[in-house]
């Protein structure tokens, strides 16, 4: 089915942003879509090249040349031009977009459906609507049908089902308790002040992101059910990757941490697929002491397989205790949305056959 000279093309809008280069990085050498249009706000007519590299050495002066390391822009990329929206809403423009647009522009996407485009959505719009699926593939990949406003969930959601539905599926989940130390990525190219993150912690708790209200929506709307759930965000001074410890009460008795491990290392509900952006399994498990690392596990199957350790049943209050890193620009944003467009097109494949 993604047999190459048969692309579908598709345009992405935020193109400019963070995530919006991922999804731009990702698509430019996709087997199934070609990548057209780049829709950006601020930059209209300018080079795409040009915009990616101004981005890049801002966060590098603001954050420090000995931290933050600029990701080069591909080639084949550089030569495009920012477009501006109403492109997208030409009859001949893709009928699919890739948005990473920001809360405020939320109308946008509306006048797109409006449109008859499709839309694969790594934006907070609309993620709580009862029409809209939330999807994190593997879990609820099956909600992906003729809907044309999927949306995928925040980055340390993303990860995180993938942990508990094999879990719950095994064991039953009675509490979860989540504590999250997120990088700074995670905020796109937006800037913290310098005092706040370098060297430092930040709590997101009562500040302007509304990271922990997400996340407990995120997991109740994809699972399909309400757990009780304890969640603590904090921004750390690390550029990409996002460290995640979980403690979790089951309803049944798991027999050992090597028993729970073996659940994750075995979860691969889209194996046999071959869809592109699938890595071969979707959780790999560690068992070097001190790791999961975001510097060196973010990257895991191309930065869509989270990397699991410290899976251990020792602790007088939880049954099972773990800690993961999700890649929060590729898994987390970007790369689910394009994977969610796979399935989608996967499954509209099999249903004309």
């Amino acid at each position: 089915m993604f047999r190459r000279g048969e692309k579908i093309p598709v345009a992405v809008l935020g193109a400019t942003g963070m995530v919006g280069r991922r999804f731009s990085e990702l698509l430019i050498d996709h087997p199934a879509f070609e990548l057209k249009t780049l829709v950006g706000y601020r930059s209209v007519g300018d080079s795409y090249g040009q915009v990616w590299e101004r981005k890049e050495a801002a966060m590098r002066e603001h954050y420090g040349a000995d931290f933050w390391q600029p990701r080069p822009c591909p080639e084949r990329l550089r030569d495009f031009h920012v477009g501006a929206f109403r492109e997208l809403l030409h009859p001949s423009s893709p009928g699919i977009v890739f948005s990473a647009i920001p809360p405020e522009f939320c109308e946008l996407e509306e006048q797109l459906l409006a449109a008859g485009k499709t839309i694969f959505s790594n934006s907070p719009c609309g993620r709580f609507e009862e029409a809209n699926p939330l999807v994190v593939t593997e879990v609820n990949g099956r909600e992906i049908k003729d809907q044309r406003f999927i949306k995928n969930p925040n980055c340390v959601t993303s990860g995180l089902v993938l942990i508990l539905d094999p879990l719950a599926k095994h064991y039953g989940l009675k509490e979860v308790s989540v504590v999250t130390f997120q990088s700074l990525s995670g905020r796109g190219d937006a800037k913290y002040r310098r005092d706040l993150v370098v060297g430092n912690i930040y709590p997101l708790h009562n500040s302007d992101e509304r990271t922990e209200e997400y996340i407990k929506r995120e997991v109740k709307k994809i699972l399909g059910e309400h757990i009780p759930t304890s969640i603590s965000c904090q921004r750390v001074y690390v550029q990409e990757g996002h460290f995640v410890n979980v403690k979790l009460k089951t309803e049944r008795k798991i027999k050992s941490a090597a028993e729970a491990a073996e659940v994750l290392r075995s979860y691969n509900p889209l194996k046999g697929l071959a869809l592109p952006s699938s890595p071969d399994s979707p959780l790999v498990t560690l068992t070097e002491a001190g790791r999961p690392r975001p510097a060196q596990d973010a990257f895991h199957g191309r930065g869509m397989a989270v990397a699991v350790g410290g899976v251990s049943t020792d602790d007088d209050v939880y049954d099972l205790r773990l800690q993961y890193v999700v890649n929060n620009l590729i898994r987390g944003a970007a790369g689910g949305a394009l994977l969610n467009a796979e399935l989608y097109l996967h499954n509209n494949s099999q249903a004309r056959a």
